[in-house]
């Protein structure tokens, strides 16, 4: 009872923090000076240096920061992310709700399947003799286990939690195989750096079935995935002792030993920083070895080891030679052929550059325990004829991309991994490494046959020694002989859904399953069988760098045609029949040779139902073109900037035009900017000056930067009507009005119980009258139809979850929605008026049960009542796709031989009666 009362009034408590803050900035408004910086990396075409990594690591990081920062606290609190999260599980699901005619929604994955996102693991299963399991993490996708050898994949990790996965372990020992263990949270090229945190770690997570279920270890939760609060925040590695069975956490700092009930620091490294990079390595006789960064204290920076890896019963001892002088991260790979031999890869702080001091940015060491003597091979590491920055000589960006690995055969057979891919297949003897992956040559960066730069893992398989598995930036690859002269590759990421986008965009044409999206990192796709795809979760690789805004125009005459670009301004557009790729990114007329200045993740519209309209953001600046399928650098408009219109710079972050066939009268654009500005332009393509926008902000909305404008919806049949989302924390986030055409609109605040969200998108569906709202957020997507009186549903848990919902885009010709998420890729549905489906009267899941569950060959169905025999079924993959189906099911027992393993739900159809239930494939 008292606990009950100390969380009721914990929860009290946290509330009150918020509406407080909210209180405060609805008044007199007093923000924390938060700085707008804006950062321009190298644009594509030229690989990252070390500084421009950083530099883009942090554009990133602001990016998302920005949207995050409680502008009166200018922190991102623990108790935000807390309550926010606390609110999401609270939240109805979309099949619960007993009341209001609300039209049934199921989605469908749109891929990408056949590409990865980035990926620092991989694990072969040891129990499978075949070789053909295999576990493997996505930084911020999760967790996915195939059977196969990669023709499939199924997603294991809780679609209910963020996972950023960084390392994964199977207990060696024998009869111990079925615990797994991963590890979460990337200290090195994520946004999870100094100037905002996003999306550390969530832990350690543990499966006692061979991967198939996980979950947390209590001992390594932190308060908030968003704070860094806790070493195992944090967690480069994971290892699993031997003979003892305990386990190894090399977290940001520190070495760590759990006995099964404690956890103890082996090796305390004082972390100051997210990049205190650690790794550990255990012998099968129960050596272990521990590696610190060179960002350490120079008592501790280096290599370490024990011969028992616990304090009390084995002393550490610190191994590193007198030159041996590491400046960032440190990896380390034993030989499994001969342990005692232990391979030592390290940022020697070299940036090289092709124009001044090209040089190799790291260096390699060998450990003979046997002799205890180090062995240096720095002079054999690849420098190769010609030079390309941050691809040769052998670049590894900072340590964001560093490893290293031994053929389990033959000790002297070392492969490295960095910018590209590497192997020496004599050590002693070559001269130098020859590349076997990433870029294909030291003359530019044509990607390798069928193969990813940025390496952070290389894995042998335990069954074969030649054969090979990659995690990249490009997901899992797979090599069946790592000794031909020149390795092939095969690309494994098939249902491997991690990608991260920012934006979205479907086709505007009714009946087409033309989409395309802007990924973090893995530039522009497209997917869609009517382009050409293999399937509809299929998607072409089109444009590298990080992607950006995107658009379908379907110009005439174009075939296929749409827009894409990169980082910080770049802007192409693509005519199949004509001209190809045009780059149209905006130059200044005044000064031909200088680009207008953009932001990051670039931003820009095109108008769906008049796509010759785009309207661009140069920051606070809008250009527009009303030619858009022959626009060119030099024929953009500037329509002038914020700044010299309304005495104030605010960026541009979100646009929206009204729908329909465009009218001089009633037609405007919206623009909402990062000081929390919301503007309505009317007749946008005739409009000669911004300053004749109106600014039509909700009264209680925080102005000031930052406050971004994520999301303006305008309903797709009346102009009156718009939902505006902001995305910071501490501010009020949904607001609705039904009046947007009025000089001075009226906004209702309809945040309800989303209160405690970071609102990223928006968007407004109608189907037979029936309106239905939608927001995505930092913790899924919601729906209700109608925000003044209903609460905020949450849709897909079974697909979507809890992923960040970056991007809506919907079409109203047929009424589909697409969404774009930062993790797991995209997701469609069709807004149908089937109110009856989902009522709670007919919903039949509780009087439904499944056995044997985990099953292996057929599972049966039970019902608690007399409802019938089942007229149709289906059965879902964990990203909502059908992998099964049938009709009048006499016996209640399907067949379910065939699936690979991995969760799955069934759902059936009994007359008007349904219901939904997992289970799990053994």
């Amino acid at each position: 009872m008292k606990k009950t009362l100390l969380i009721t009034l914990s929860l009290l408590l946290m509330l009150a923090v918020v509406l407080i803050a909210k209180s405060n900035q609805t008044q007199e408004q007093t923000l924390v000076k938060i700085e707008r910086k804006s950062i321009n990396p190298t644009q594509q075409g030229k690989k990252k240096t070390l500084e421009e990594r950083a530099r883009y690591d942090e554009a990133r990081n602001l990016y998302e920061y920005y949207r995050q920062v409680n502008p009166i606290t200018g922190i991102i609190s623990k108790a935000d992310k807390n309550l926010e999260l606390m609110n999401s599980k609270r939240s109805l699901l979309k099949k619960d709700i007993k009341s209001a005619k609300i039209p049934e929604t199921t989605y469908s994955s749109r891929g990408p399947s056949n590409l990865g996102g980035r990926t620092r693991a991989v694990v072969v299963d040891r129990s499978d003799a075949t070789g053909n399991t295999l576990i493997a993490g996505g930084v911020s996708g999760g967790v996915f286990r195939t059977t196969n050898g990669g023709t499939s994949w199924t997603k294991v990790s809780a679609n209910d939690e963020i996972h950023n996965v960084t390392t994964i372990v199977q207990d060696p020992r024998s009869g111990f195989e079925s615990t797994w263990y991963y590890g979460t949270g990337e200290g090195l090229g994520n946004s999870a750096s100094k100037s905002g945190a996003f999306y550390f770690g969530q832990g350690i997570w543990q499966s006692t079935n061979g991967g198939l279920t996980w979950a947390q270890m209590p001992s390594t939760s932190s308060g908030s995935q968003e704070v860094f609060d806790n070493v195992f925040d944090i967690i480069f590695n994971l290892a699993v002792h031997p003979t003892t069975g305990e386990l190894f956490a090399a977290v940001v700092g520190r070495i760590m030993r759990f006995d099964g009930f404690t956890w103890t620091t082996e090796r305390d490294g004082s972390p100051s920083s997210t990049s205190d990079a650690t790794d550990i390595a255990i012998t099968s006789s129960g050596r272990v070895y521990a590696a610190f960064s060179g960002t350490h204290d120079a008592s501790i920076e280096g290599v370490w080891t024990s011969s028992t890896g616990n304090s009390t019963t084995g002393i550490w001892s610190r191994i590193n030679a007198s030159d041996f002088t590491p400046t960032g991260r440190v990896v380390l790979a034993l030989a499994p052929s001969n342990q005692d031999k232990l391979y030592t890869l390290f940022v020697n702080g070299t940036i090289s550059d092709c124009d001044t001091t090209p040089a190799v940015e790291a260096d390699l060491w060998m450990w003979d325990q046997s002799t205890t003597t180090y062995t240096n091979f720095s002079s054999k590491l690849p420098d190769e004829i010609g030079c390309s920055d941050g691809n040769d000589p052998f670049g590894v960006q900072g340590g964001y991309d560093l490893v290293v690995s031994v053929k389990p055969d033959d000790e002297d057979f070392v492969l490295i991994g960095g910018t590209n891919a590497y192997k020496i297949e004599d050590i002693v003897v070559d001269a130098t490494f020859t590349r076997i992956g990433g870029y294909a040559s030291a003359a530019g960066y044509a990607s390798y046959s069928n193969h990813h730069a940025d390496i952070h893992a290389l894995v042998f398989s335990p069954f074969s020694s030649n054969v090979l598995f990659s995690g990249t930036d490009g997901g899992v690859h797979a090599t069946a002989d790592i000794t031909a002269a020149t390795v092939a590759w095969s690309s494994l990421n098939n249902n491997y859904q991690t990608y991260q986008f920012y934006h979205v965009s479907i086709d505007p044409d009714s009946g087409s399953d033309f989409v395309i999206g802007g990924a973090q990192d893995n530039g522009t796709t497209v997917g869609g069988t009517s382009i050409g795809a293999s399937s509809t979760t299929s998607h072409i690789p089109l444009l590298s760098g990080d992607g950006v805004s995107v658009a379908i125009p379907n110009y005439a005459g174009c075939g296929i045609s749409f827009f894409g670009g990169s980082q910080n301004g770049t802007l192409y557009r693509y005519c199949q029949n004509t001209s190809g790729y045009t780059e149209i990114t905006p130059r200044m007329s005044t000064m031909p040779d200088v680009l207008y200045p953009s932001q990051f993740v670039t931003y820009y519209h095109v108008d769906p139902e008049n796509t010759n309209a785009i309207y661009y953001a140069s920051e606070g600046t809008l250009l527009r073109s009303t030619d858009g399928a022959n626009v060119t650098q030099d024929t953009w408009t500037s329509l002038s900037d914020t700044n010299t219109a309304f005495g104030h710079a605010d960026y541009f972050q979100a646009f929206s035009t009204t729908r329909g066939a465009y009218d001089a009268a009633t037609s405007y654009l919206l623009m909402g900017g990062d000081e929390g500005h919301i503007y309505r332009l009317n007749d946008p393509q005739n409009a000669v000056n911004i300053s004749t926008a109106i600014d039509i902000t909700p009264p209680t909305a925080t102005i000031g930067f930052p406050s971004i404008v994520t999301g303006l919806a305008i309903h797709p049949t009346n102009n009156d009507i718009v939902l505006a989302t902001y995305s910071n924390y501490g501010t009020e986030s949904i607001f609705l009005t039904t009046n947007a055409t009025n000089a001075t609109p009226t906004w209702t605040l309809v945040e309800r119980n989303l209160s405690a969200h970071s609102i990223r998108s928006a968007a407004i569906t109608e189907v037979a009258g029936q309106t239905l709202y939608f927001v995505g957020t930092a913790r899924g997507l919601y729906s209700t139809s109608d925000p003044t009186t209903t609460d905020w549903a949450r849709e897909a848990p079974t697909e979507i979850g809890y992923a960040l919902v970056s991007s809506l885009s919907y079409r109203p010709s047929d009424n589909h929605l697409l969404v774009g998420t930062h993790g797991n890729g995209m997701f469609e549905t069709v807004i149908t008026d089937n109110p009856l489906n989902v009522k709670h009267v007919n919903n039949i899941s509780n009087h439904m049960s499944l056995y044997p569950n985990p099953v292996e060959n057929e599972i049966n169905l039970k019902f608690a009542g007399n409802y019938g025999k089942v007229s149709n079924y289906m059965i879902t993959n964990i990203s909502g796709q059908s992998v099964l189906n049938g009709a009048d099911l006499l016996s209640n027992k399907i067949d379910v031989t065939n699936l690979q393993t991995g969760i799955y739900f069934i759902k059936v159809k009994i007359g008007d009666k349904f219901g939904t239930k997992k289970f799990i494939k053994i």
